[in-house]
């Protein structure tokens, strides 16, 4: 899967932060995760926004121990958005370096398509307490909520930055 970017602090204009790494992957806890663009049959995606922290997000979360990335994508999918997907394609791969949680997290993004009509989803506690919502828009309208949306946290800035970065990459 092609990198498309590695994202420091620095790339967030977070103050008070030096303007390189402190440990650039040395001492870094490892996390991969997956994500994806998700098209619905009007060719709209699955936008998530977390009102608790103010950032929107793409359906995804973190592989678990022998869990393959394919799995762990249906299984966060069907979490978030009570839906089954088809994957179709890949659109890439972020490393993310939060030097304040010493945490270096690739981020694997693929294209999907629903493949069942939505149900209830199953949010975790944390997702109840963070506001998980979602809604259906175009590509480009994604990105322009994203755009202009401030996220509040130190971790909803990263991942709006991200996820950007994907949605960005898909409308190339």
């Amino acid at each position: 899967m092609e990198l498309l970017k590695e994202l420091y602090e620095r790339d967030l204009s977070l103050s008070g932060r030096d303007s390189t790494s402190r440990r650039h992957g040395n001492k870094f806890w490892f996390r991969r995760a997956v994500r994806a663009i998700i098209f619905n049959d009007k060719y709209e995606i699955a936008l998530i926004h977390m009102s608790g922290d103010h950032y929107y997000k793409l359906p995804g979360g973190g592989i678990e121990a022998g869990e393959t990335m394919e799995a762990a994508l249906h299984r966060e999918v069907l979490e978030e958005l009570g839906t089954t997907v088809e994957l179709t394609d890949e659109v890439g791969l972020i490393i993310e370096y939060r030097d304040e949680h010493e945490l270096m997290q690739f981020s694997y993004c693929y294209i999907a398509r629903m493949y069942s009509d939505q149900k209830n989803p199953e949010l975790t506690e944390e997702e109840h307490a963070g506001g998980l919502s979602t809604g259906w828009v175009s590509l480009k309208e994604a990105i322009k909520i994203m755009e202009k949306n401030i996220p509040q946290t130190y971790v909803g800035k990263f991942i709006q930055e991200r996820d950007l970065t994907f949605l960005k990459q898909l409308n190339r």
